[in-house]
């Protein structure tokens, strides 16, 4: 059976910041709308962000009757103004801590609507401990070129009754980490609905582990970066998941080598085979993805002949070290045979 492991990772959103942050800002983020701040007087405008496709508020049975309120825009936008008035109602109102996100990576085994019911599943265990969400679901590309389907559960500080927001869930308190044994059960109870989702859509042969930690989690690129990503411009979040994502591809080639007997220096040769082609495989691709990135930017540019690009020239170089790095895969056992075959007499 194959086991694999998902991303699953808690943020604050806290006034105790240099840049506070804000309950309606992240209700307008997470759900692609433009939501109206009753506090600041101003509306915060994400209504033309790409990559929310499904968004919903899920609360528990003691909630009062505007947390079902079947227009979006209208709940969300109250959701993140109460959420507002009530820390604003206690004595740390300057460094409040207003919520936690929990971004999750979603399967994707799983279509659409499966993932949206592992979704409501999911903030179904947050709504037994009392506590209302709000369920961003955003499908991306990812590094690989594939769909990044992911979740954004939105979750406040305090329980939920029948006046709306009332004391403090002390479990959620402190950073978010391994070491909250809430955060550590949380993460437990979303891989078992994970589990049974990949269960009921007829998924053999595959079990996420929630103690699997062999994939260093990424950062999330968030609005700025993404910004400049887009516009082929690098930025500081973007070179590093590249890099943990490398990384946590080469790693079973790597641990690979250390396990083989004398290490990397003499490992079998197939191992280091296998990683070199590997290597070569993954620059070809990165190559390639600036190409097509570039090619795109070209065929939006209102230049009649836009100027050449470092892509052009970096595919070739991803070529030539592909190239290279296969030649020198070859064992001397290899070369020797192919250099005496040349010298035979009648070739």
């Amino acid at each position: 059976m194959q086991t694999k492991t998902l991303h699953f990772r808690a943020v604050s959103i806290s006034r105790h910041k240099a840049q506070p942050d804000n309950a309606v800002k992240a209700c307008a983020y997470r759900s692609g709308q433009n939501l109206y701040d009753e506090k600041e007087r101003r509306s915060h405008y994400y209504g033309n962000r790409g990559g929310v496709v499904e968004i919903g508020l899920f609360a528990p049975v003691a909630a009062p009757e505007w947390m079902r309120d079947a227009d979006q825009r209208r709940l969300w936008q109250r959701f993140g103004n109460e959420i507002e008035k009530v820390e604003d109602g206690h004595n740390r109102r300057a460094s409040a801590q207003l919520a936690k996100d929990f971004q999750v990576a979603a399967p994707r085994e799983l279509t659409h609507e499966q993932n949206w019911a592992l979704a409501q599943a999911f903030a179904g265990k947050l709504n037994d401990r009392g506590l209302a969400v709000a369920v961003g679901f955003h499908e991306e590309e990812a590094s690989d070129g594939l769909k990044n389907p992911h979740f954004h559960f939105l979750v406040p500080m305090r329980g939920v009754n029948e006046d709306g927001f009332g004391k403090k869930y002390r479990a959620l308190d402190g950073k978010p980490g391994g070491k909250n044994p809430e955060f550590k059960k949380l993460r437990q109870e979303y891989f078992q609905c994970v589990n049974d989702a990949l269960a009921d859509a007829g998924v053999t042969g595959l079990y996420y582990d929630p103690e699997k930690q062999d994939h260093e989690p990424g950062i999330h690129k968030g609005k700025a970066a993404s910004a400049l990503e887009k516009k082929g411009q690098d930025s500081y979040i973007g070179a590093h998941n590249r890099k943990v994502g490398y990384d946590n591809i080469m790693r079973p080639y790597d641990q690979a080598l250390e396990n083989a007997p004398g290490g990397w220096a003499w490992g079998p040769p197939t191992v280091a085979k296998n990683r070199n082609a590997k290597v070569a495989e993954l620059q070809m691709r990165r190559g390639s993805a600036m190409a097509a990135r570039d090619a795109t930017q070209k065929s939006q540019s209102n230049v009649s002949t836009p100027p050449a690009t470092r892509s052009q020239s970096r595919t070739e170089m991803a070529r030539e070290q592909a190239k290279l790095s296969i030649q020198q895969n070859r064992t001397w056992q290899e070369r020797t045979q192919n250099r005496s075959q040349e010298k035979e007499p009648g070739r």
